[in-house]
């Protein structure tokens, strides 16, 4: 299926990605994978011409910020400029995702088939994988039920890569929450769109390579992640727990397990972790039970 014949099921479809300090060699990757569509890229701080060299195959649309405004900024950035193209449905991407060429169209088709039906689909998304080089561990989805016949699979959020966002949904359910930053900012929205009663799916019979973390050795792979981010990385996880567990429309269920995640996680920090390494922590389940949220202090920066 082309571009072509998505608009002509009454359907814009195109691709975004927000850039921070990209490979240059995986956007090569990506952007053959999306050779010929549209692809908003959201330059959050200086970014070399090389890497935005490597997304020439694609038809490219250039947003920038002369600093990091976080994650969060740069995917609302992408989707109020692709509505405002008049774009139905966007594919958000990560910067070190390879996208199968078609998958877009795919995915897209089968957004609006389902929307035809009278469902309402926030987001339907393929199913990560790890990619063959490197050792990344494998990406847990949190299953609503049962897969349907159709083979796809409800989940409380869809993880930002690969993820066909509809528009309509975005306008209804709301931006990005700016102020998580970067961390939690999918599981935050994807439970605020079921609360406003839009679905997120995945289409299990497809499938993309996902970077998950940082590349480790295979001796690695069942190392926490909290031992192998850096310290404000665990700054932002620690914090955006909190702040999402505060917040209504997340069930008391997934309240319950982020925090307990999260406290046996800060539990291996104290007994294998650095010194020093429990600070960035502190800091971030204060910041987040008192609601100060943004861009991490300068001091962990």
């Amino acid at each position: 299926m082309t571009p072509q014949d998505v608009q002509m099921r009454g359907a814009r479809a195109c691709a975004a990605v927000v850039l921070y300090r990209p490979d240059p060699l995986l956007l090569v990757r990506q952007a053959e994978g999306l050779r010929g569509c549209p692809l908003f890229a959201f330059a959050n701080g200086p970014v070399d011409v090389e890497a935005i060299e490597a997304l020439a195959p694609t038809a490219l649309r250039l947003l920038s910020s002369p600093k990091n405004v976080g994650l969060a900024r740069g995917l609302n950035a992408v989707m109020e400029a692709a509505a405002h193209e008049g774009f139905t449905h966007v594919m958000l991407l990560d910067q070190d995702s390879e996208p199968p060429t078609g998958i877009l169209e795919t995915l897209t088709e089968r957004s609006l088939a389902l929307e035809s039906q009278g469902e309402k689909i926030a987001v339907l998304a393929p199913r990560l994988v790890p990619p063959q080089d490197g050792f990344y561990k494998p990406l847990r989805y949190e299953w609503r039920g049962k897969p349907r016949a159709d083979g796809l699979a409800a989940v409380d959020f869809a993880p930002t890569s690969g993820s066909v966002v509809s528009v309509g949904a975005y306008e209804a359910v709301g931006p990005f929450r700016d102020d998580f930053f970067i961390a939690g900012i999918d599981v935050e929205w994807g439970f605020r769109a079921w609360d406003r009663g839009w679905g997120s799916h995945i289409a299990t019979d497809l499938a993309v390579p996902h970077r998950w973390g940082e590349a480790v050795s295979q001796d690695e792979l069942g190392k926490a992640q909290i031992l192998r981010h850096s310290p404000v990385r665990n700054y932002y996880y620690a914090r955006n727990v909190i702040a999402t567990a505060r917040l209504r429309h997340v069930p008391l269920r997934w309240r319950a397990k982020s925090c307990a995640g999260l406290f046996a996680q800060i539990g291996l920090l104290a007994l294998k972790g650095q010194p020093g390494s429990l600070r960035p922590v502190r800091t971030g389940l204060h910041d987040g039970f008192r609601g100060r949220l943004g861009p991490a202090p300068a001091s962990l920066a």
